[in-house]
């Protein structure tokens, strides 16, 4: 697994206090591996995004948001009903309320738009326009 964010880069973007510090080697080690998983073309040395990413990630992870996920939409419908008590409610999908990402906590979501440039598409190709192809 690739290192993308230490405790100390942690330590220095959000204070010491983020985290007790017998957990914060875990919840680095969560958030890296969390990096990990998104695809990340790494260039040296590691940009400011990705640790910004990282120590927001580690924070995630130590507040228990990291894995997280909305299950709620924007209630779209209520009714209350007083004789024979009745109540009804209605979400939408969460999806439709709050984006492609919406599940996501908002730690989660700022991490994902500041590494989305480092980001790498498996199998991609790329189709350029006015090179000489019609």
């Amino acid at each position: 697994m690739t290192q993308y964010v230490t405790v100390t880069d942690v330590d220095e973007k959000l204070g010491t206090d983020w985290a007790s510090e017998s957990e914060k080697e875990r919840f680095v080690g969560m958030a890296n591996a969390y990096l990990s998983a998104q695809r990340i073309q790494l260039p040296a040395p590691v940009p400011s995004e990705i640790i910004t990413a990282g120590a927001e990630l580690s924070a995630a992870a130590a507040d228990g948001s990291l894995y997280a996920t909305k299950t709620q939409g924007v209630m779209t419908q209520k009714r209350v009903k007083a004789g024979s008590a009745e109540s009804e409610k209605r979400f939408s999908d969460v999806s439709d309320a709050f984006g492609k990402h919406a599940a996501l906590p908002e730690r989660v979501q700022f991490a994902l738009a500041l590494i989305e440039a480092y980001r790498t598409i498996p199998m991609g190709i790329t189709v350029g326009h006015g090179y000489g192809y019609p």
